[in-house]
């Protein structure tokens, strides 16, 4: 996973760790606020192992959720273990200019169909 500079406090979330998946009470209590809706650059791949693939590029957009880290020292080691090996802490720079943490799949994609709304469950 990627250091990061100090300061930087917002993540970006697509996935299981979005207000209401299943993930989000693992990460609601290291939140200090939502900052609300944002579009990643890239596509949402469905891995059918009950989670989705984010890859940063050309693609429909991710719907996904900004948050700010109450502690990102010590959040965010959380959150890369959470998200394992096949993802990658990358640092984004959003359309509006707003910088934020993603996890970005970096696990091979084949067979995985494309989620063209974003990831739903």
């Amino acid at each position: 996973m990627e250091d990061g500079p100090t300061g930087l406090d917002l993540l970006a979330v697509c996935g299981t760790l979005m207000p209401g998946a299943s993930a989000w009470s693992m990460l609601r209590p290291l939140v200090a606020t939502d900052e609300g809706a944002c579009l990643l650059p890239g596509t949402v791949y469905d891995t059918g192992r009950g989670y989705p693939a984010f890859r940063l590029g050309d693609g429909p957009g991710a719907p996904a959720r900004l948050v700010r880290l109450r502690e990102p020292e010590a959040a965010l080691p959380i959150l890369d273990d959470y998200e394992g090996p096949e993802y990658e802490r990358s640092r984004l720079t959003l359309a509006d200019g707003t910088p934020c943490w993603v996890y970005v799949w970096i696990a091979p994609l084949s067979g995985m169909p494309v989620l063209p709304d974003g990831w739903l469950r």
